[in-house]
């Protein structure tokens, strides 16, 4: 009767034997399709909150949209997601005062006002001088006041005691504007931010496809 052998194959086949675990797929268009849709938004949201006329949200724009550009850029990888950064900062800069503008010229109240005199002269946004405007309000009957103008709007012209209209954001979001001084966007100004966008959004799929095609 022969002695039994040693099974010095057993835990080596055992082993052999066990099922590995698959490796999950990895799926990169969940990522690709979350940030792609949620980048538009975002920079939105941030163009309109830098049309406050406070400091502070003008700042929280600015950062939320700084923090989504760099979510983009990391994703779409260091040479498309530059011009990811660079066409989306492009796009938040035409599409809020775009928007703003565009609201104001629709949904501003034109209110009647009386010019009370001038303001120094104002390099910035080229005006060559404001207009300090007093105003009634027609709903709370509040006295409005605010000094604005541009070079389209408070012209050499216009004499302390003059009427004017003022535009008058029902929101409360946007500064109180000669009418004059009020336009919605063009459609130049439109489809340059349409082509921002469209670019943006093209520079990000592209990226993606290079890491993962």
């Amino acid at each position: 009767m022969s002695s039994p052998q040693p099974d010095f194959l057993g835990p080596d086949v055992a082993y052999q034997a066990a099922p590995q675990k698959p490796e999950k797929p990895r799926r990169p268009w969940r990522a690709t399709l979350v940030v792609a849709l949620l980048l538009p938004p975002v920079l939105l949201g941030s163009g309109w909150l830098a049309q406050s006329d406070s400091t502070l949200l003008l700042l929280l724009g600015v950062i939320v949209a700084m923090v989504a550009l760099l979510v983009a850029w990391a994703y779409a990888g260091a040479g498309p997601g530059t011009f990811v950064a660079i066409f989306g900062l492009a796009f938040m800069l035409f599409v809020g005062p775009a928007m703003a503008e565009t609201f104001l010229d629709r949904q501003g109240v034109r209110t009647p006002a009386v010019v009370a005199g001038f303001g120094e002269m104002s390099p910035r946004y080229d005006r060559a001088r404001t207009c300090k405007l007093v105003w009634e309000d027609r709903g709370t009957g509040e006295i409005g006041r605010v000094e604005t103008g541009g070079l389209s709007a408070c012209t050499d012209d216009i004499k302390a005691g003059d009427p004017a209209v003022v535009v008058v954001d029902p929101t409360g979001w946007q500064f109180p504007r000669m009418a004059d001084d009020v336009e919605s966007a063009s459609t130049t100004t439109w489809a340059v931010t349409g082509g921002l966008f469209v670019a943006m959004e093209l520079m990000f799929l592209w990226g993606r496809a290079r890491k993962f095609g």
